[in-house]
């Protein structure tokens, strides 16, 4: 997610105006890049899956970032199945218009392009670092204190299964990990989601030792 949609504002006339509606699939592993597509507003979920079927997902794009420009300019498919989490509002910019416009007239926007490839690699290589360093309640923390600062809502309309999913953990994990958090005071659980009732207590927890399994 960037702060800095104004940056596109010039060059909005050259794409068409899309609108996804929650749970649409946007793309599925094997389709062609045609074009690249502005976040505008909403989130989307990019994840990888198994020839098994099962699912994990890589990462969630909200306003400002950017979707497709890596298999467009690698020439290849999409690897991923990409769908949206909510009302997503995109603009769409043609290959053409990407190497014609963009890359030769508007070199803030090149930038920005390789910022947001920049910044899926530095979330690869993080999640693998949590894998390897991090408690499961940990990293349960760490998502739910990502999406607190995304989302910005009360409550985060999550269930386990989907923080499950999101972490490559086992359910019951997921449970007594926000079990674990809700007895330590950083969560609070609803019949709407889950909502973090200490932000800053959240994100200690998840960077720091923690005395929990």
């Amino acid at each position: 997610m960037f702060d800095n949609l104004s940056i596109w504002d010039e060059v909005l006339p050259l794409g068409r105006r899309i609108v996804w509606t929650r749970g649409e699939r946007i793309r599925d592993p094997g389709d062609p890049a045609h074009s690249v597509f502005l976040i505008r507003s909403g989130l989307i979920k990019v994840s990888a899956v198994s020839q098994e079927g099962v699912q994990r997902t890589l990462w969630l794009q909200g306003a400002g970032s950017v979707l497709g420009e890596a298999a467009l300019l690698s020439g290849k498919p999409y690897r991923h199945e990409i769908s949206a989490l909510e009302r997503v509002e995109a603009h769409e910019f043609p290959a053409s218009v990407i190497m014609r416009d963009l890359f030769e007239k508007h070199p803030a926007l090149s930038r920005q392009l390789l910022v947001n490839i920049a910044a899926k690699s530095y979330i690869g290589s993080s999640q693998v670092e949590d894998a390897v360093f991090l408690n499961g309640p940990q990293r349960v923390a760490r998502l739910l204190y990502g999406l607190d600062r995304l989302h910005r809502s009360a409550s985060l309309p999550v269930s386990h299964r989907e923080i499950a999913e999101m972490l490559g953990l086992h359910r019951v994990t997921v449970s007594n990990a926000i079990g674990l958090l809700r007895r330590a005071g950083l969560l609070d659980e609803t019949t709407h989601g889950i909502r973090v009732a200490d932000s800053a207590g959240l994100v200690a927890y998840a960077q720091g030792p923690s005395p929990g399994p």
